[in-house]
């Protein structure tokens, strides 16, 4: 299974992010968050592999269980080697500009990053 979150779609300071995102690792299955964009089934059952988008950066990973250990104790900064963001804006018109797409839109990729 492959999980998408995006970053760009919250506006929560680092700090919060960090516990959301502890605390989601723990039980990513069947735990919505705003930031998942895509859940799409990889054909890969031993291993669920996340793309994380944040600051115009992606971070890829496997959540072993020495990852998953790390993560749920820091968040997902646990695996940035670089210094994200502390604050983000823009979330709310991203999803206003989500809220005007017609019902029966075209899918959206899900695979290229989003600006924010």
């Amino acid at each position: 299974m492959k999980i998408i979150l995006d970053r760009g779609l919250c506006d929560a300071t680092l700090e919060f992010c960090s516990r959301c995102s502890a605390a989601f690792f723990r039980k990513p299955l069947g735990t919505d968050r705003p930031c998942v964009v895509a859940v799409i089934d990889d054909g890969r059952d031993d291993v669920l592999h996340f793309v994380l988008r944040t600051d115009g950066r992606e971070l890829e990973f496997d959540l072993t269980d020495e990852v998953r250990e790390g993560l749920i104790t820091e968040g997902w900064e646990f695996l940035a080697d670089f210094d994200p963001a502390l604050f983000r804006h823009g979330a709310a018109e991203r999803w206003r500009e989500i809220g005007r797409l017609p019902a029966a839109h075209p899918a959206v990729d899900v695979e290229s990053p989003s600006e924010g």
